[in-house]
C-alpha cells in the first residue's frame, strides 16, 4: 500500500529578495502608462479574436471511386480485417493529402464507412473532419477542401488511384456524423462528438488519473448484482453483448440478478440494462484460472452514442509483440484490497511476453497460451481488485480493439507481477460460435 508524499515548510523555504529603492520620475511614469495601456489594448483584441473567430468543427461526407483495387466480399463487413486494413490506407491517404493547414484551417480526421463494388473497381464513402473559424462558410470551406484533393491528385503520387470525376463532398451536420461513425466499432468519441486519439496516461488505475470526459472509453461497462453494486467491469463487443470474466460469476450465475451500467461514473450511469444470459466458457478452471471468459447478452439493446460505443474485437490472428502499448480501465481499487471506484479510472501498460511473465522471479510457468500479461516489471502500473473482466485495448490507426480481460495477479502492482489478462484472440472462435460476432 503506498502512503501520500507530505512535504514540510522546510522542503520549501521561502526566498527572500531585497528590495529595491522606487524611483519615478514623471518621464518614466508616463511611459510606463502607455506600455500598460498598449498591453490591455493588445490583450482585449487577443480575447476579442478568439471569441469572434473561434475555431468550429466542419463534418463532411465524401464518396468517391478507387479504380486500381478489386472489391472483396469482406468490404462488406465492417469488423472484418480486409475492410480495416483498407480502411486505414484510405484514412492515411487523406491524412497525407489534408495533413498542411489551408487558410486558417487545419484537418483532424478521417473515418471510412463503407467500401462499395463498383465495376472499375471499389466505391469510398467516408467522413472527413476539419477546424476552420466559426466565421468560414460551408461551401467555402467546401471548395478549399476540393481545391487541395485536385492538387494534392496532380502533384504527388499515392498508392490508391482516385478518379478526380467521381469524387463529392456533402457537408454534414454533428448528429450525422455521430451517426456514421456509431456505425463503426473501436471508435471514441467526445461529448462535442470529436473523435479522441489515443492517450498517454503512464499512471496506474491503483493511484491512477481519472478518466478525461464522458466517452473516452465509451465500451466500459459495470456488472453490478442488484442491491449489492459494482462487482467487475466487462466490455460492449455489439449492441447486445458483452464479454467478461468467467471468474466474476462463481458466486452468482443467475442474469436476473445482475445489471450492466454503462458510463464513466457508478453513481450517474449513461445507461442501464438487465441482463439476460450469462455465458461462462465450458473448461474454465477455477484453480489455475485457465479460460478466464465469459459472455454475457443483454435484454434489450442499447443504442451507440458518444458515452456508450462496442469495441472492435481481434481478428484471431493478431500478435501483439512485447512492449506494445495498451490501456486498461476499471472501478476497481487504487490500492490492495481497497474501496471502489465513483470515477471509472485509466492506465496505460505495456504487454509482456509470456516467456519473461513465465520466469521463475515472476509467475514461475503459471502463464498459458491463453493468458496475456502487460504492466511494468518494476510494477507501479496495475489492475486491481474490481477491475476484473474490464477490457485491455489497443489502437491500430485510431481504431480500438479488444486484446484483453482483466483476469488475475498477485495483490496490485508489485515489481515482477504484472497483470495477467485473458487472450481474447485465443477465444475468437468461440466468441462467433457462441454470438455470431
Amino acid at each position: 500500500m503506498y502512503t501520500p508524499v507530505e512535504f514540510s515548510e522546510a522542503d520549501y523555504p521561502q526566498v527572500k529578495y531585497q528590495r529595491r529603492q522606487q524611483f519615478w520620475d514623471p518621464i518614466r511614469l508616463a511611459l510606463f502608462t502607455l506600455a500598460i495601456a498598449a498591453i490591455i489594448g493588445i490583450a482585449i483584441g487577443i480575447v476579442t479574436h478568439f471569441v469572434v473567430e473561434d475555431d468550429k468543427s466542419f463534418y463532411y461526407l465524401a464518396s468517391f471511386k478507387v479504380t486500381n483495387i478489386k472489391y472483396k466480399e469482406n468490404y462488406g463487413i465492417r469488423t472484418s480485417r480486409e475492410f480495416i486494413e483498407r480502411s486505414h490506407q484510405i484514412e492515411r491517404m487523406m491524412s497525407t493529402i489534408f495533413r498542411w493547414p489551408s487558410r486558417g484551417g487545419r484537418f483532424i480526421k478521417s473515418h471510412v464507412i463503407k467500401i462499395s463494388p463498383d465495376e472499375h473497381g471499389v466505391n469510398i464513402f467516408m467522413v472527413l473532419i476539419f477546424r476552420y473559424p466559426s466565421t468560414d462558410s460551408v461551401e467555402r470551406i467546401k471548395k478549399t477542401i476540393e481545391r487541395t484533393l485536385y492538387q494534392s491528385l496532380q502533384t504527388k503520387r499515392f498508392p490508391l488511384t482516385i478518379n478526380e470525376s467521381s469524387f463529392t463532398l456533402t457537408h454534414i451536420n454533428s448528429k450525422n456524423m455521430r451517426k456514421l461513425l456509431t456505425n463503426r466499432c473501436g471508435i471514441r468519441l467526445t461529448s462535442s462528438k470529436m473523435p479522441l486519439p489515443a492517450i498517454s496516461s503512464t499512471e496506474r488505475i491503483a493511484h491512477g488519473r481519472e478518466t478525461a470526459m464522458e466517452g473516452e472509453w465509451p465500451w466500459q461497462v459495470s456488472l453490478q448484482l442488484r442491491g449489492v453494486g459494482h462487482q467487475c467491469g466487462a466490455t460492449l463487443i455489439s449492441s447486445t453483448w458483452l464479454l467478461t470474466a468467467a471468474h466474476c460469476f462463481r458466486r452468482n450465475k443467475d442474469p436476473s440478478q445482475w445489471i450492466a451500467s454503462f458510463g464513466a461514473t457508478l453513481a450517474m450511469p449513461s445507461v442501464q440494462r438487465s441482463v439476460g444470459k450469462i455465458i461462462v466458457y465450458e473448461n474454465y478452471h477455477t484453480e489455475t484460472n485457465e479460460n478466464d471468459i465469459a459472455l454475457v447478452q443483454l435484454t434489450k439493446l442499447v443504442e451507440f452514442s458518444g458515452s456508450v460505443q462496442r469495441v472492435c474485437l481481434p481478428d484471431s490472428s493478431l500478435k501483439l509483440p512485447p512492449n506494445t502499448s495498451v490501456f486498461v480501465t476499471g472501478f476497481g481499487s487504487t490500492v490492495n484490497n481497497g474501496p471502489m471506484q465513483n470515477i471509472l479510472r485509466q492506465a496505460r501498460v505495456e504487454t509482456i511476453s509470456n516467456d519473461v511473465c513465465n520466469r521463475k522471479d515472476v509467475y514461475n510457468g503459471l502463464i498459458t497460451s491463453g493468458m496475456l500479461c502487460a504492466g511494468f516489471m518494476e510494477g507501479k502500473v496495475d489492475a486491481c481488485q474490481g477491475d476484473s473482466g474490464g477490457p485491455l485495448v489497443y489502437s491500430d490507426h485510431g481504431t480500438w480493439y479488444l486484446v484483453g480481460i482483466v483476469s488475475w495477479g498477485r495483490s496490485c502492482g508489485l515489481p515482477k507481477k504484472p497483470g495477467v489478462y485473458t487472450r481474447v484472440t485465443r477465444y475468437r472462435d468461440w466468441i462467433a460460435s457462441k454470438t455470431g460476432i
